[in-house]
Order: C-alpha cells, then sequence, then structure tokens
C-alpha cells in the first residue's frame, strides 16, 4: 500500500487515532502523483527521440544509406524523416506542457481535466507511431521491389509480366501483414512502457471523480 492508499483510508475512516484529512490534502497528494507520471511520460519520450537521432546517424554512416535515397527518392526519405522528428517533437512538448499544467494547488475539477488531456495525447502519440510505420514501411516495401536494380531482371521476366496483377497484389498483403504484425509488436512495448503510466493516471483520475461525487 503506497502512501495515498493510506491517506485515503485514514481520510475515508477519520477515526480519533488519526489527525483529520481534507478533500483539499488528498487531491494535492494525487497532483504530486500525476506530476511525477507525466513527468516520467515526459523523459520517456526523450529518450526515444535521441535512440531515433542515434539509429538515423547510424544508418547515415553505413553504405546502404546512398543506395535507400535513390531507391526511396530523396523527397520521400527527407520527408519522412522530417514528419517524424516533427511530430515527435510536438509531442514532447505536449507532455511537457501536460506536466506543467498539473498542480498540486488547482481544484480537482482542472486535474482530472489535465489527467485526461494528458492521457488523450499518449493515445494520439502512440497511434501516430503505429500508422506512421504501417503507411511509410508499406510504401517503402513498394518502391524498393520497383526501383531496386537488383530486382529488374525479375521485374523484366515473362514469368511476372504473365501475372503482375496477382504478384502485386499478393506481395502488397504480404508486405501489409509483415507491418500488421510488426506495429502489434510496437504496439505491445508501448503499453508495456506507457501503459504501466496510464494505468497510474486512470487510477488518480478515478479516485478524484469518487472524491467529487
Amino acid at each position: 500500500m503506497d502512501q495515498l492508499d493510506i491517506l485515503k483510508a485514514k481520510w475515508q475512516s477519520q477515526k480519533s487515532d488519526f489527525p483529520q484529512y481534507s478533500k483539499d490534502q488528498l487531491t494535492g497528494l494525487i497532483a504530486k502523483k500525476s506530476s511525477s507520471i507525466v513527468k516520467w511520460i515526459f523523459y520517456i519520450g526523450i529518450a526515444e527521440f535521441v535512440l531515433l537521432t542515434l539509429v538515423n546517424i547510424l544508418m547515415m554512416d553505413s553504405d546502404q544509406h546512398d543506395k535507400y535515397i535513390q531507391i526511396l527518392g530523396g523527397n520521400l526519405y527527407i520527408g519522412s524523416y522530417l514528419l517524424s522528428y516533427v511530430v515527435i517533437l510536438f509531442f514532447i512538448y505536449k507532455f511537457w506542457m501536460n506536466y506543467k499544467n498539473i498542480s498540486a494547488d488547482q481544484p480537482a475539477r482542472m486535474l482530472m481535466k489535465n489527467i485526461l488531456k494528458t492521457r488523450r495525447t499518449m493515445r494520439y502519440y502512440i497511434w501516430f507511431n503505429l500508422i506512421y510505420v504501417m503507411v511509410f514501411g508499406t510504401l517503402a516495401a513498394i518502391l524498393v521491389l520497383f526501383n531496386d536494380p537488383s530486382m529488374t531482371p525479375m521485374l523484366e521476366s515473362v514469368e511476372f509480366q504473365e501475372h503482375k496483377v496477382s504478384f502485386m497484389a499478393k506481395y502488397i498483403t504480404i508486405m501489409v501483414l509483415f507491418f500488421a504484425v510488426f506495429c502489434g509488436l510496437l504496439y505491445g512495448v508501448y503499453s508495456l512502457i506507457y501503459g504501466i503510466l496510464l494505468r497510474k493516471l486512470k487510477r488518480n483520475y478515478q479516485e478524484l471523480k469518487k472524491m467529487e461525487v
């Protein structure tokens, strides 16, 4: 049982053995706990951004980097990276603002609203990453098929020309399924990392809602 559970139990019992705790004191404690959770979300977002940057730097130093740019097209390659960086920075900013907006001296209803806002921001962030991987991953796989020089002999073969439509349908289906499975695994990782924090925020919200009734 953590500090909030102990304080809540004492507040609910209100026995003479314990000091009298007000609803404002409980709200302040929940606000502090919620602020700590949101701060961890902000830190994890920063860590993810740093990790993404390091991976991109390592990829730029590899021999395959120029080949990938040529295959995918410079505009798409650079545009996809710029989009990911801009959106991640935007969400990091939102996490920071959510953290700043949670304070111990704010009314319970305002605290509840900010907790819901934080949970909603986190869900948007997770879904953006999943959709980004799904869309750009599938598109990149299709471009590799048509723009990779190593694929030219196969594309020019008589067998491919005779079954072009069915081959493309199977190839796209396989790629969609592959990235769907990958996104499922990624969602599992996000659920493990962020899910614990989001469940704690939900618990804090429910505690505040009980006190407001």
